[in-house]
């Protein structure tokens, strides 16, 4: 795993190079509060009752909350100051995240191109959300533009 050091730049990283963030436990809160801000109120999500009967025999974390810790845990990480979030070129969710269950990121320099115009870099960045068992639930690739040396505020 490669160290990070405040404010990286595109030509601090190299392709292969990976990062580990810190870890975080997703919370019945997480689950609600999620559900209460995008209206997804799915009873695999909120009601224990049903959830019982599915094949999990749980709730479950919706998959965008996962998604969307996975940004969290990767600004966590501290690569760059200013990244753009640019896309997702793929998603998978591969195993679900149970309330109570303890998440990282594991982060892959896939590929990296400077923009057109030579001021910025684009990186594409491997995700893989590991649960405490180290199982990977969740990979993907997602797109960001970072500065440059020199071109940091």
């Amino acid at each position: 795993m490669k160290r990070t050091e405040p404010l990286m730049t595109y030509e601090d990283v190299d392709t292969g190079d990976e990062f580990l963030s810190p870890s975080r436990t997703v919370g019945e809160s997480d689950v609600f509060q999620f559900a209460g801000i995008t209206g997804d109120f799915n009873e695999l999500h909120t009601s224990e009752a049903f959830a019982e009967s599915t094949p999990y025999g749980t709730r479950i974390v919706h998959g965008m909350l996962t998604l969307a810790i996975a940004n969290g845990l990767y600004v966590r990480i501290g690569i760059f100051k200013n990244s753009v979030f640019l896309g997702i070129d793929r998603w998978r969710f591969l195993k679900p995240v149970k309330i109570g269950d303890t998440i990282c990121l594991r982060l892959l320099i896939e590929d990296k191109r400077e923009t057109k115009d030579g001021k910025r870099g684009i990186i594409g960045m491997k995700y893989e959300v590991l649960n405490q068992k180290d199982e990977i639930v969740a990979d993907g690739v997602l797109r960001r533009m970072v500065d440059k040396r020199g071109t940091q505020e």
